[in-house]
């Protein structure tokens, strides 16, 4: 065989994969271009569907944190990505904090209510990357989630594995620990604020 109609046959290859492949690109950008606007107005409606479920009745107004939160140096420390003040009455009730720990899956992101009175008001996984029917209970098991209410706020929860009081979902340790984690930073967050 020929060694020079072999070449060309590859050359031709290429050059037809890499059309494939620019073609494909240019797509994938455009309908990123397309749905970036719809998929962060989801995500903030869905966010603040959230916070309004935590904190009833109550006025959200964005926080400005430092740094230190925002991007925290430490990659076992989860980012905060928002802090809102649930404001009744004129007054400060309590706080809402977007959160985003690593769970099994990948990122999680968690909508933490922390009253003024120093305890947990509640919380929600608003997204996530577990696994069905096991971590992804951390969002659709909303009997579990429950229990953060009530806990005080000091940035000490922990699952009953580690000598906690927080029950993890069974088989999801590693979920239930991120939720936890993702709350007491939250909390932590919110002392700071002063």
């Amino acid at each position: 065989m020929d060694s020079s109609k072999k070449g060309g046959g590859i050359l031709m290859l290429v050059v037809v994969l890499g059309l494939i492949t620019f073609v494909c690109a240019l797509l994938l950008g455009f309908i990123n271009g397309v749905t970036k606007d719809k998929i962060e107005q989801n995500s903030i409606e869905t966010r603040n569907a959230a916070m309004s479920v935590i904190i009833p009745d109550a006025e959200f107004t964005e926080v400005k944190v430092s740094e230190e939160w925002t991007a925290p140096a430490d990659k076992n420390q989860p980012a905060i990505s928002g802090v809102y003040a649930a404001e009744a009455g004129g007054e400060t009730i309590a706080y809402c904090v977007e959160v985003k720990p690593k769970g099994f899956g990948g990122e999680l992101t968690l909508i933490v209510g922390v009253n003024t009175d120093g305890t947990i008001a509640g919380a929600q996984v608003t997204a996530h990357g577990e696994t069905p029917g096991l971590g992804a209970k951390a969002q659709s098991d909303k009997n579990w989630i429950t229990q953060f209410a009530g806990q005080p706020a000091d940035g000490s929860l922990a699952v009953s594995k580690d000598g906690g009081t927080i029950n993890a979902i069974t088989g999801s340790t590693i979920t239930s620990r991120a939720v936890t984690l993702g709350v007491n930073t939250a909390a932590n967050c919110v002392a700071s604020l002063g």
